[in-house]
C-alpha cells in the first residue's frame, strides 16, 4: 500500500490539506468534517461561532457568578 507522501508526490501536492481542499466540493468537505467531528467538538464549534456573533450564555454567567460568590464566602475563613 502506498504511503501518503508517495500519493501526494504523484498528485503533485505538498500536503494532504491542499489536495483535499482542491479536490473535494464544498458539500463533500462539510460531509467529511461531520464524519471527523465528535459531538463535543461540534458543540465547541457552535459555541465559539455563536459567541463571536454576540450570543451570551446567561446560564453560564449565573453559574460563574454563583461560583464567585461561593469562593468569596469560602475565603472569608469563618469556618476555621
Amino acid at each position: 500500500m502506498a504511503d501518503m507522501e508517495t500519493m501526494l508526490n504523484w498528485a503533485e501536492y505538498d500536503s494532504a490539506y491542499s489536495l483535499i481542499k482542491d479536490k473535494l466540493s464544498e458539500e463533500d468537505l462539510l460531509e467529511f468534517l461531520w464524519e471527523c467531528v465528535s459531538q463535543d467538538d461540534a458543540y465547541d464549534m457552535v459555541h465559539e461561532i455563536c459567541h463571536n456573533m454576540g450570543f451570551i450564555d446567561y446560564e453560564q454567567v449565573k453559574a460563574d457568578y454563583e461560583d464567585q460568590k461561593y469562593q468569596e464566602w469560602k475565603e472569608r475563613g469563618l469556618d476555621d
